[in-house]
């Protein structure tokens, strides 16, 4: 009887198998990082597209070396909006920054960190008073500012009336202008907080002052330097 013919079989060196597994992981994960980063620049092109109609002249620019970015009015101030990236805060990058320049009804600089946001904008005013507002239709925060602030302080008010909308993020405000800081979502939903420290900052822009400028400038503040890039 004729012997019966032997399997050929194929055997691959278990190092050239774990190098072809390696590859194709590899290539898995770069599908997924360029389909992240895809998803990061539509969802940066359509928030800076809908804050450009929010505001009055609203202008997408783009700097050399640098993303793009918002420029406009709301209400009396000028405003820019951008994505940054700050290697010093890894946790809160990238972020959205909003600098607002204009008039601001405001004797002297003040800070609030919302939900625990990490990070100063105007560092000198760790060395301030501290304000804790509790949670209630929004999220707890601190005030920081040279003399201790009171609830009825026009940021608390202004950052109050947001309510949920608010999310993590710090809002600085001082005579001539404010910033801004909060987090960038991939989810085009997660970035409405952006809209809502808009909102805030353009109802404190349009708070009267009260206190006469003479007095005003008496009460000239030590602290409020901001970092020059910032």
């Amino acid at each position: 009887m004729a012997a019966a013919p032997a399997l050929l079989t194929l055997e691959v060196p278990l190092p050239q198998l774990w190098w072809a597994l390696g590859g194709i992981l590899a290539i898995a994960a770069l599908g997924l990082a360029t389909r992240a980063l895809g998803r990061s620049a539509r969802t940066r092109a359509a928030v800076l597209e809908e804050v450009r109609r929010a505001l009055r002249g609203g202008v997408v620019e783009r700097p050399a070396g640098r993303g793009s970015q918002v420029r406009g009015r709301l209400g009396q101030l000028e405003i820019t909006v951008d994505l940054q990236n700050d290697t010093g805060r890894p946790r809160q990058s990238p972020m959205w920054r909003v600098l607002a320049v204009g008039p601001v009804a405001l004797d002297r600089p003040i800070e609030a960190r919302i939900a625990g946001w990490e990070g100063w904008i105007d560092p000198w005013l760790q060395l301030g008073e501290t304000l804790m507002v509790p949670p209630g239709v929004g999220p707890e925060f601190s005030l920081h500012a040279e003399r201790m602030p009171i609830f009825d302080h026009p940021v608390v008010v202004a950052l109050r009336r947001q309510g949920e909308r608010l999310g993590a993020g710090a809002l600085h405000a001082r005579p001539d202008l404010m910033r801004a800081e909060t987090r960038f979502s991939p989810r085009p939903e997660e970035n409405r907080p952006l809209f809502a420290y808009l909102h805030a900052m353009a109802e404190i822009s349009e708070v009267p002052r009260t206190r006469p400028a003479s007095a005003a400038g008496r009460l000239a503040p030590r602290y409020g330097v901001i970092p020059e890039g910032r």
